[in-house]
């Protein structure tokens, strides 16, 4: 199993770009914001671009993007490094699921989980399932899609070992290159999300 990397996370003292503003982004977020979950997606989502996208303001719209309500599926929320989807938050029924409840879908480094530790965060994480059938081809043969209830999101990433498999998965593909789809990204997501308090 590998071990913990440094990798450079987390909020920088780097001013946020500017941006000109979009009404089509502007309305999804809007959209995403009357959901009666939006407080936990934004407690979620806050959470997650903090902790697991490297270099989150210097990369933004650059090697990472989020959207809310894609004009591709209308999930409420996804997230994207490279070109791969690296989270995103939709109905269960959209992936291996029967219900319109809120999922989430995290991709791991799997090298970072023998069996010992599937089992330990399997057994702490209501609804958590692993599906290695989903995934994008990134060149990264260790990619593992976790999914489960939006109510259990913070139970999983605070097992440690996911928490840093999180990291070093999105880190390997901010080194792959930059995003083709900078048109996509919610600019106005992410200030409302830095500036969202719980």
């Amino acid at each position: 199993m590998k071990q913990p990397v440094p990798y450079k996370f987390g909020i920088s003292a780097r001013q946020l770009k500017t941006f000109d503003a979009d009404e089509k982004k502007a309305k999804r977020l809007e959209k995403l914001l009357k959901l009666k979950e939006a407080k936990l997606i934004s407690k979620i989502c806050k959470h997650y671009i903090t902790n697991f996208i490297p270099c989150l303001l210097e990369n933004e719209n650059e090697y990472w993007i989020i959207s809310c309500y894609p004009s591709t599926d209308q999930s409420p929320v996804r997230i994207s490094i490279w070109f791969p989807e690296v989270f995103n938050i939709t109905p269960a029924n959209r992936y291996f699921g029967y219900t319109e409840q809120l999922q989430c879908m995290v991709f791991v480094h799997s090298e970072y989980l023998d069996a010992a530790a599937k089992q330990d965060v399997l057994h702490k994480t209501k609804g958590l399932f692993f599906q290695p059938g989903y995934r994008f081809v990134t060149g990264i043969h260790e990619q593992l899609a976790a999914f489960m209830p939006i109510e259990s999101y913070f139970s999983f990433v605070k097992n440690e070992i996911i928490y840093e498999s999180i990291r070093a998965h999105n880190y390997e593909l901010t080194l792959k290159g930059r995003t083709p789809f900078k048109k996509g990204h919610n600019y106005g997501f992410v200030r409302y999300l830095l500036g969202f308090q719980q």
